[in-house]
């Protein structure tokens, strides 16, 4: 599945919530599909809970890894997709986990952490595409709560929001876990894939 023009992922969130793997695992596929990939990533203390950003272009003629305008964000974290909301716009299919992970702005700063509603409401002026997905509580029902970005990758392939094939994703996964988790994961894999196709048919078609 070559893409012929450069497609652009990024993806947000906070240290340790597995923001990097997922950029890996996306660049992995979509290099076995015979794109041409480029990829960076910025840390902010992310071994503390700063921001973390993975940037993902791939298609036949990419040049560099920096993104202005995201064709899918995926957010693992409410705050985190509103503070990079900048690169998306009307076009953008927007992924964010529910869940919240305090930042430590918040204690430092005494900066107000955004209320969950009033944050989708700015988010959905700029792009109607918001799907908000409970990851954590999907990846813990799977059987692992760590498989939460194979959660979101199954679901943005189940809404035909990924122009990767499924089984490079598989393959992806499979060598990015560890071996014990293959099976979890497949699991994991396989339910964000059902949630995506509901999606889809909600919003894509």
């Amino acid at each position: 599945m070559e893409n012929s023009h450069g497609y652009n992922i990024l993806t947000v969130g906070v240290g340790g919530q597995g923001v990097i793997s997922c950029t890996q695992i996306l660049a992995s596929a979509a290099l076995a599909d015979k794109n041409e990939v480029r990829t960076a990533e910025t840390h902010g203390m992310a071994q503390r809970g700063g921001t973390v950003i993975g940037y993902l272009r791939f298609g036949s003629n990419v040049k560099g890894p920096l993104i202005h305008k995201a064709d899918i964000m995926l957010s693992f974290e409410l705050s985190e997709a509103l503070r990079n909301i900048k690169y998306a716009d009307k076009n953008t299919s927007l992924f964010v986990s529910s869940d919240v992970i305090i930042p430590p702005s918040v204690y430092t700063y005494r900066i107000p952490y955004p209320e969950q509603e009033k944050t989708l409401e700015y988010l959905r002026k700029v792009t109607k595409y918001v799907h908000l997905i409970d990851a954590r509580e999907m990846a813990e029902k799977a059987g692992n709560a760590k498989t939460s970005n194979v959660i979101l990758i199954g679901v943005m392939l189940g809404a035909g929001k990924l122009p990767i094939k499924e089984e490079s994703l598989k393959s992806a996964i499979a060598k990015f876990v560890p071996a014990k988790a293959k099976e979890v994961n497949e699991v994991a894999f396989k339910m964000g894939y059902e949630l995506g196709q509901k999606i889809k048919e909600e919003f894509y078609e």
